[in-house]
């Protein structure tokens, strides 16, 4: 009876497969964002944890997106599995204390992981009670795709339940996170590619609580910014199966202005490929956008070696390298995609929150963490 399953589970896979969507280009960016509704955790979620594991799977590798986000993982034992059937992918999980984590998916052919941290952790109150923004910083190794570094901020922000104060109160604590959020992103360069995905548990339009505007006007009124799935909640669409709203969104950031493809975005209504999939795999739909590479650098990027280093500022303010004071040396500082941003002595206290390539004194290097924003 075993194997009659097992052949029988095989069968699905490949039926299932045969219909998702395929949205892999070596020429483009492909990002979704996708709340697995307590995955692993058969109480408060789906109840069947294997076919939950195997539909998401099957989802994930079918779309075969570069970069994809992830809310509610709540059993590390099924993220494992998770990561074993979805081999084209190295994963990040969010290490707080709450059950229902964030992660990050990327491709392995694709992007080297940096770093990967929370932020804000002042503000975790304000963060859905302790689910801290994921930060995660890539850099990427396919020229066709959008070169250099890319962060990757997943959240899953406080949630629209309970009586009418206590929806009030959520509102708030949605609208000053948005606040929070958006002020360290901005810190960053203009130029710095990034994006937000995640469960925004509200919508950009208006907010889902009556009667109450959107918590995230401070992103619509930045024209810096592209909510690249602000056409979905126009267009009236829904990113779970039970309420009206979109919910679930993708923002990008001023250095990727431009590259995303107009009306591009859209709600996988997964339950025209997967039987049942509202109830069994999730009560939110994956929502993808896709993004592409107009900001190509003629600098080659191979003309860099490829051992990493590090610089940071100490507590004195004083540039290192390798934990060597460089002084004020004359420093060529060039982002990942070959564009110099800066030229001349390197001083004490200069700001430069970017993960870049360095000439000192004629010497090249490449280096992946910054400690002065880390």
């Amino acid at each position: 009876m075993r194997v009659i399953l097992i052949i029988l589970g095989v069968l699905s896979i490949g039926y299932t497969r045969a219909q998702i969507p395929n949205f892999d280009r070596p020429d483009r960016l492909d990002v979704l964002t996708w709340n697995i509704e307590w995955f692993g955790d058969g109480n408060n979620g789906p109840s069947n944890d294997q076919t939950q594991l195997t539909n998401s799977a099957n989802l994930i590798n079918s779309t075969n997106c570069d970069i994809i986000g992830l809310c509610e993982i709540s059993n590390v034992n099924y993220w494992n599995s998770l990561l074993s059937l979805c081999s084209d992918y190295s994963g990040v999980i969010s290490t707080w204390s709450q059950t229902q984590k964030t992660a990050l998916l990327f491709k392995k052919s694709e992007y080297d992981l940096v770093y990967s941290k929370h932020i804000l952790e002042k503000y975790e109150y304000e963060f859905g009670g302790g689910r801290l923004p994921l930060e995660v910083c890539l850099i990427s190794k396919n020229k066709n795709k959008i070169i250099d570094t890319l962060r990757v901020w997943v959240l899953h922000m406080k949630a629209n339940t309970g009586s009418t104060s206590s929806k009030i109160t959520a509102y708030n604590r949605r609208y000053d996170a948005s606040i929070l959020l958006k002020s360290y992103i901005s810190s960053f360069s203009q130029d710095m590619k990034g994006l937000v995905i995640g469960d925004w548990n509200d919508d950009f339009d208006e907010s889902i609580l009556s009667g109450y505007s959107t918590p995230f006007g401070n992103w619509l009124k930045d024209t810096n910014y592209t909510v690249s799935t602000y056409n979905l909640t126009m267009n009236g669409d829904r990113s779970t199966a039970g309420y009206p709203n979109m919910i679930d969104h993708i923002v990008a950031s001023p250095g990727l202005k431009g590259t995303c493809v107009l009306d591009s975005s859209s709600v996988l209504y997964a339950n025209n490929w997967i039987s049942g999939f509202s109830n069994n795999t999730s009560d939110h739909y994956p929502v993808y956008s896709k993004f592409v590479n107009n900001n190509k650098s003629s600098n080659s990027l191979t003309e860099f070696p490829k051992k990493y280093h590090a610089l940071y500022r100490d507590h004195l303010g004083l540039w290192m390298l390798d934990g060597k004071d460089i002084g004020e040396e004359n420093c060529e500082i060039y982002s990942l995609s070959g564009i110099k941003r800066f030229s001349g002595k390197l001083k004490k206290y200069q700001p430069y929150c970017e993960l870049v390539l360095i000439k000192i004194n004629n010497s090249t290097y490449k280096y992946a963490e910054d400690d002065a924003q880390l």
